[in-house]
């Protein structure tokens, strides 16, 4: 769910951008809303793991094949916030050079931190 809000607040500062007149890559932009998606899959995959666990047998087996599709998932996102992380840091390079370079490390560490979630 963090995820999710996150990529809201993403598309958000990115439409700033461009209100501003900075450019922001097709490549960023594919990366976002990819992640946007990926998020929204997560979170049905949990509701639907969460709906047949009571279940005796098939609950057990649901989980366990959605416990496993939600890993796979959960390595695609992480590869995607890395990719995130990068091109956000070659955007801003591009539009402006004299970002200071905390703030792509402080973007960095959250993506980080939201892998670790």
């Amino acid at each position: 769910m963090l995820l999710f809000m996150y990529m809201i607040y993403v598309i958000y500062s990115i439409s700033q951008l461009k209100k501003e007149g900075k450019r922001v890559s097709l490549f960023t932009k594919i990366v976002v809303y990819g992640l946007l998606v990926l998020s929204l899959i997560k979170i049905y995959f949990g509701l639907v793991a969460l709906i047949f666990s009571p279940l005796p047998l098939i609950g057990t087996i649901v989980s366990f094949a959605l416990g496993g599709m939600r890993f796979v998932l959960r390595i695609v996102i992480a590869t995607a916030l890395l990719l995130l992380s990068l091109s956000l840091f070659l955007d801003s390079k591009k539009s402006d050079p004299d970002t200071p370079l905390i703030e792509h490390w402080l973007r960095f560490g959250y993506h980080i931190l939201l892998m670790l979630l």
